[in-house]
């Protein structure tokens, strides 16, 4: 009697100390609060996404994770985070970092918004060994099995030490191998 009086006062002690909001909670909220997805919204985009572009397969993974932010005001969120593979048309492999997902930090995280368009969801994109250029991905369309997907690069301070400088002069680009375009389909 004495175990279950007492797994029921942890049980209530957790309850009451749980300090859980809807992901889009806008109010202020305690350190250490934990904006969950509470109805799903973020489960759409998870998964295995594929593509193809100038001859070559991308595949996109989507995951949702518990992420913590840490700082002066501390708290918990439901993130999507993402990494890509880049296959060129001859089978070989440019780019993995799907196979270990995550270990460096991944390149993709959101779900945000456009600000120029609140109904526009976004990802952001900060590719490895870019010189801290990023991007954002607009998603302008999606169905549930596809979504599109529109690169623009966000502002950014010139490195004058980044190893792409000469590429940059010649191609008037970074060599960042993702599409500025693309449908992506889910497998």
């Amino acid at each position: 009697m004495k175990q279950a009086l007492l797994i029921l006062l942890v049980f209530i002690t957790i309850s009451c100390n749980a300090q859980i909001y809807p992901l889009n909670y806008k109010e202020d909220v305690p350190n250490g609060a934990y904006y969950k997805d509470l109805d799903g919204e973020l489960d759409k985009y998870v998964g295995l996404w594929k593509g193809t572009w100038n001859g070559k397969t991308v595949y996109l993974e989507l995951k949702k994770i518990k992420d913590y932010s840490d700082g002066t005001h501390p708290y918990y969120k439901d993130r999507i985070l993402g990494e890509r593979k880049i296959i060129a048309s001859n089978g070989t492999v440019e780019i993995d970092r799907i196979s270990n997902f995550g270990s460096e930090g991944t390149e993709f995280w959101g779900i945000g918004f456009n600000l120029k368009n609140g109904n526009i969801k976004r990802l952001y994109f900060s590719p490895r060994n870019m010189c801290k250029k990023t991007a954002t991905l607009d998603i302008t369309s999606f169905t549930g099995s596809q979504m599109t997907l529109h690169f623009e690069y966000l502002p950014s301070i010139i490195d004058p030490n980044c190893q792409h400088n000469a590429y940059v002069d010649q191609y008037g680009d970074f060599p960042i191998n993702f599409p500025k375009d693309i449908v992506l389909t889910k497998q």
